[in-house]
Order: C-alpha cells, then structure tokens, then sequence
C-alpha cells in the first residue's frame, strides 16, 4: 500500500450536497433583491471555491454585498439548506473498505467545520473519519491549510497521505500542501471523462474504483 492516509474533499467528492446549496445560494440572493441563477452549470460553482469568491463567480455581486450574502446564506444554510444532500452510490461501501484495509480515512474541506461534522452524524458518516477538518467560519482558510492540519491530527508525513477530491481548488491544495491527489469526475469541478494534464494524477470515475488506486 503506497499511502496510509486517504483525505476527502465533501462537497461533490463524499456528498452531492447541490440541491441545498444552490437553494440556499438563491434564497441568500432573492433576500438582497436581487435575481437568482436558474443554470445548474453555474450555480456548480458554489461547490468547491471558498463562499464569498462563488458569490461574485455566480452573481458578480459587488463587494459591499458580499459579507451580508454571506451572512445570510449561511443562516439559511443552517435552518434549511443543510441536510439536502445525498451519499454518492458507493462512497459508503469505499471509505469502510479503505478502513478494513488499515487506512487512516479524514475529511478536508472549506465548509464549516462545525456543519461537516453535523451533516456526518445526520447521515451517519461520523465513524469512518479519523480527523475532519474544515474551515473556520470567522476566518479564511486555504484547502492547504486544512489539509495540513489533518495530517498533525493524524500524525502522517506529506508522502503518506493522499487527497481525493472533485475542482480544481482541491488539487491546487493538494499540491501547496505537498501531497499527492486523486481526481474525481463524478462531482462538479472537473467534468465527466476529464483528463488531467499530469500523468500523476489519476483520475476515478466512481467511488469504487477509488480501491482499484489505493489497495
């Protein structure tokens, strides 16, 4: 086994968590007046990047706007939003092969990481995970830094540990922070049949094959 440690991105990687994200995205607009985005293609943008940047990426909302958007979404988010998502077919059947395997399985994401960990109890993820990370809602954080801090909580050098995730954003992460990356196409970043530059990266088309990688 080449790693021990196999880190997920959420959003769109463990979860497609769209259609309450991008309700919420639009309730946060409406309540500002202004028009919501009906093209899913678009609204694909809030999953992955860090909020305030999706709100100018989907609405080019200007500046004065975006911390009461932000604001808002995430309260809409925490009342309703939350818990529309649903497990990707197989993902569940993986992380506990991974785990039998002997791997140190963890979550690193931008979401909050007080609502990661709540939508992993709802919907009953919580005892795969050996660390779950995620953003702090006060301040900015980069993927790198939270992958880093899961591999402190896990105690794991850079080249022990691998980040699987679905945009960009996760494997230039996955890069600053110095560990390898396997990219998904099955959530919103990177488009079905996508083909990375770099031989290094392999790319699954579905959870289980993620095993045919890392076993």
């Amino acid at each position: 086994m080449k790693f021990k440690a196999a880190i997920f991105d959420f959003d769109g990687t463990i979860m497609d968590t769209s259609p309450g994200i991008f309700a919420t995205a639009n309730a946060a607009i409406e309540s500002l007046g202004l028009q919501p985005e009906e093209d899913r293609s678009i609204l694909a943008r809030f999953v992955g990047p860090p909020i305030r940047d999706s709100f100018v990426a989907v609405y080019n909302l200007e500046e004065s706007l975006i911390g009461k958007a932000v604001e808002r979404y995430r309260a809409i988010y925490d009342r309703t939003g939350r818990f529309g998502a649903e497990l990707y077919e197989g993902i569940d059947r993986t992380l506990a092969a991974l785990k039998d395997a002997g791997y140190r399985v963890a979550i690193a994401t931008l979401k909050p990481e007080p609502l990661v960990k709540q939508m992993t109890d709802h919907f009953g993820l919580t005892s795969y995970f050996d660390s779950i990370r995620g953003s702090d809602p006060i301040h900015k954080t980069s993927k790198a830094a939270v992958i880093r801090h899961v591999l402190e909580d896990l105690q794991m050098k850079t080249e022990e540990a691998i980040l699987i995730g679905d945009t960009s954003h996760d494997e230039e992460g996955a890069k600053e922070a110095g560990i390898a990356f396997i990219a998904v196409d099955w959530g919103f970043g990177f488009p079905k049949g996508y083909r990375p530059s770099s031989d290094a990266i392999a790319v699954a088309e579905r959870p289980l094959d993620l095993l045919t990688f890392l076993l």
